[in-house]
């Protein structure tokens, strides 16, 4: 199959191409030309299209995929994922099929207020609301978590210990004030075939984390909390995978965090503890059978490195703009 995948310089996108670049002809795109996965894949095989909230994304990479017969995009960047999805008819007019959830599920998922809302009585939630004058006037037992209702990468967010620390907020209901969760956080990584079954929810925890990325992490059997994966998933209506992250209350109760509606970056542990969802997607889009689940899983623990990849200067020139 020929596989375009975005995000090049993310762990996400390096994750697919090492479950899917020795069986497929895979492309990488990204914005950067110092984007790492860019180098994976020979020259002719990469691309520099525009940021993601860029009008000229979609037209970028429509025609990426009608001059290279792209028969799968996978759009990896969090920004991508909804302007792409509200375009999948015209991508399938040039043949090329998208492996993401619907654009309503996406765009849930990108407001975690809405998203909390829409799981309440489904799924463990902790107590969440939109920060407004009146709600910080209210607000008497700390500690409180903020953090803003759309954003990635843990940026803006503050453990809320008192008043002070209220007033430094926005009170314009950007932002949601939520319980706190003291103990350790979970991703699990989901995959749905497209009859909306789930069939598989591999739970890890990151016990060491750079940069926002885990470079240290393990495997957990813990069946209520799949459950209410699973359950989240279903409510919610994912296709495909996700990442959907839970943290655990003073009480012991798993409750849910948010929703990532893409591969994540570590991927690979998944993988290797048994269950390949990069290789489930391409199963499944071929018209072959995937299993009814749930899937089993190895207990595992990866622990992660950095690697290399040299190359001439003139293959980084050449996907360099020219003035």
């Amino acid at each position: 199959m020929r596989i375009l995948v975005t995000g090049a310089g993310g762990a996400a996108a390096v994750s697919i191409w090492k479950s899917l670049g020795g069986d497929h002809e895979l492309y990488m795109a990204d914005i950067d030309p110092l984007a790492a996965g860019l180098y994976l894949v020979p020259p002719e095989r990469r691309l520099i299209i525009a940021r993601g909230d860029s009008p000229a994304l979609v037209p970028d990479l429509l025609e990426a995929c009608r001059a290279r017969a792209i028969e799968l995009l996978v759009p990896t960047v969090d920004v991508e994922l909804a302007p792409l999805a509200a375009e999948r008819t015209r991508f399938a007019q040039v043949g090329t099929t998208m492996a993401i959830s619907p654009v309503e599920t996406l765009r849930l998922c990108r407001d975690k207020q809405a998203l909390m809302d829409a799981v309440e009585g489904e799924v463990p939630c902790p107590s969440s609301v939109p920060l407004t004058p009146e709600i910080a006037a209210a607000t008497t037992h700390f500690p409180r978590f903020a953090k803003p209702r759309e954003g990635a990468g843990s940026r803006g967010i503050a453990r809320i210990d008192g008043t002070e620390d209220l007033a430094a907020q926005p009170l314009d209901g950007t932002v949601m004030l939520q319980e706190y969760l003291p103990c350790e956080e979970v991703s699990v990584d989901v995959y749905v075939r497209a009859d909306g079954r789930v069939i598989a929810a591999v739970a890890r925890v990151r016990m060491k984390i750079d940069s926002g990325i885990a470079v240290a992490s393990r495997t957990i059997h813990d069946e209520p909390l799949l459950a209410a994966v699973r359950r989240t998933a279903e409510v919610i209506g994912i296709r495909g995978t996700a990442n959907i992250q839970f943290k655990r209350a003073q009480d012991g109760v798993y409750k849910l965090l948010e929703v990532n509606p893409r591969y994540p970056g570590t991927l690979p542990l998944t993988a290797a503890a048994g269950v390949d969802m990069p290789k489930l997607m391409v199963t499944g889009l071929e018209g072959g059978k995937l299993p009814e689940g749930p899937m089993p899983f190895q207990d595992l623990m990866v622990v992660r490195y950095w690697t290399e990849e040299y190359f001439d200067t003139a293959q980084w020139e050449a996907l360099c703009p020219r003035s």
